[in-house]
């Protein structure tokens, strides 16, 4: 990508280095341009019309300016020097009515080192945006994981507890009747194979940002999610089953940032619609408003945890506009995936 767009700025500073030497050499005779020897003019030409010297010096200025903005280091320096050197040639052989030729070259000079001053400007705030903007991007997934890890903790324990009970009950039980003991370590091991899914999913480190509290019944949480938004919201929920504690709170945690993108970006939206559908293999959820269409970046870094945490638990993750407003879902499998 930097060589395609470095290819037509060369072209077009030699297509400028030729053509301003030229019009030098059409005004001042060839021979004396080439061997940088100064005189008068070889007569009346139309080039001789300062409305032409400025807008001369105005593309060579435009050209440095976007070379030292926009351009390849290895490409702009070469090209500036160039162009300097084509227009302090310029205002010192050719005759000038206004200036001494001395006005002339330190004029262009202070030019140059302004333009050059106001490009390498532009491409450090640049640079030091596109730095930040990676930073926090990064911040934004570190924060998403660290949030999958307190849910963890809330899943694991549940489990390691009742793993611990099921034990305590067979030891009380195991000096009495060894098989009935022994009929209670199945559940043990499921509890444990559970503990070890949960893990394998969503394991990072911690914390707690105040995500909306998820409790056993998530039609009910995401119901009362959507009349706590304060929007417009209507609510598609289909949830014929109960689905594992942390892809409930996963659900509830994608619906909530996905709400509040749309107060912040969408604040004009007469109409949400929350959908979460429970398939043989996946749970869906989409999230769609009518709202001024937005650029895809105007989700802040919402939508990269969103798609952080989705990823995470093995599932796939969309967010865009329709045209008419903006459409997020994800698919998120049902079962973990080792």
């Amino acid at each position: 990508m930097g060589e395609q767009r470095s290819r037509p700025m060369i072209i077009a500073t030699v297509v400028v280095c030729a053509a301003v030497v030229a019009v030098t050499g059409r005004i001042i005779g060839f021979d004396r341009a080439l061997l940088l020897v100064s005189g008068p003019g070889v007569g009346e030409t139309r080039f001789d019309d300062p409305s032409y010297t400025i807008v001369e010096t105005a593309v060579v200025l435009v050209l440095v300016f976007v070379h030292a903005w926009r351009t390849r280091l290895l490409v702009a320096i070469p090209s500036i020097v160039a162009l300097a050197l084509v227009l302090e040639h310029a205002a010192f052989y050719r005759p000038h009515i206004s200036f001494s030729r001395a006005d002339a070259v330190q004029l262009m000079l202070m030019l140059m080192i302004v333009t050059v001053a106001a490009g390498l400007l532009l491409r450090m705030r640049e640079r030091s945006r596109a730095a930040l903007t990676a930073a926090a991007e990064d911040q934004a997934r570190r924060d998403e994981r660290l949030d999958m890890a307190r849910e963890l903790h809330d899943v694991v324990a549940h489990h390691v507890t009742g793993m611990l009970v099921q034990a305590q009950a067979a030891l009380v039980v195991a000096a009495q009747d060894k098989d009935k003991a022994c009929a209670m370590l199945p559940g043990i091991v499921e509890g444990g194979t559970d503990a070890l899914g949960a893990m394998s999913a969503m394991v990072r480190t911690l914390r707690d940002n105040g995500a909306a509290t998820a409790t056993s019944d998530l039609t009910a949480d995401l119901h009362r999610l959507a009349e706590r938004s304060g929007l417009p919201v209507r609510t598609t929920i289909e949830l014929a089953e109960d689905v594992r504690p942390e892809l409930g709170r996963s659900v509830l945690r994608l619906v909530q940032e996905a709400l509040t993108n749309v107060r912040k970006h969408a604040f004009d939206a007469t109409s949400v619609q929350v959908e979460v559908r429970l398939t043989g293999e996946a749970v869906l959820l989409s999230v769609v408003d009518n709202g001024t269409v937005r650029p895809a970046q105007s989700g802040g870094f919402g939508l990269v945890g969103m798609r952080e945490r989705v990823q995470e638990l093995g599932g796939r993750f969309f967010a865009g506009s329709t045209g008419e407003g903006w459409l997020v879902t994800a698919e998120l499998p049902r079962e973990v995936r080792a």
